[in-house]
């Protein structure tokens, strides 16, 4: 079992048909959700296993025009992932972690490069599974200058690429500020920018 956070839009029906249950099996395993009428954007199901690198259900109504990975982590940082304070861990987060080697349980070991695993991953890619940020310095191809959705890697942390502004890199990324969020980065910091080897550069 793992768990799925909903979000605006979600239906039961259609979360149950994703994962290959039932709605009445769904139910049965979340006997917290009592009527189903109730659901809110935010809150935490659990559903069974899907395999390694399997696509996200956020990763089906993602056009192919559209950059899968980077839509993804929009979806994150709309539903508002960030870290939980105290001794409780956001289990979002700790799923994120799942896409390393490390896997580690909490939500306070720095959590970067897992969220940038994690939605490459969702898109149905191959990432690095390293919770290390240079990791990302070896993966995929590089490119000379950044475009949308590209993995940034900078001085101690890794994120995606979403515009410049006044002379600054905003990255969209996890473990921003201990949430997923856009945050501006200065370009003297950054170690280089990668591109998917399986997608073509122009889209």
């Amino acid at each position: 079992m793992t768990t799925y956070i909903l979000r605006s839009g979600d239906t039961l029906s259609q979360i149950a048909n994703y994962y290959h249950i039932s709605l009445e099996q769904l139910l049965e395993i979340n006997p917290q959700l009592g009527n189903s009428d109730e659901i809110q954007p935010g809150q935490s199901i659990y559903v069974p296993s899907l395999p390694d690198i399997a696509p996200s259900i956020h990763a089906v109504a993602v056009t192919l025009s559209e950059i899968i990975w980077f839509e993804i982590a929009k979806r994150e940082m709309a539903a508002g992932v960030k870290e939980i304070p105290g001794p409780q861990d956001n289990p979002r987060i700790v799923e994120y972690h799942q896409s390393t080697t490390l896997h580690a349980t909490d939500d306070e070991t720095p959590w970067c490069s897992a969220f940038v695993n994690w939605c490459i991953e969702q898109a149905g890619l191959k990432g690095t599974q390293s919770a290390s940020s240079r990791s990302w310095l070896a993966w995929g191809q590089e490119i000379n200058q950044p475009r949308l959705g590209c993995i940034v890697i900078c001085k101690g942390h890794v994120g995606f690429y979403y515009q410049e502004e006044k002379g600054r890199i905003l990255l969209l990324g996890g473990n921003q500020s201990n949430q997923v969020k856009i945050s501006p980065y200065s370009k003297n910091k950054i170690l280089g920018y990668r591109w998917p080897l399986e997608i073509p550069l122009i889209i």
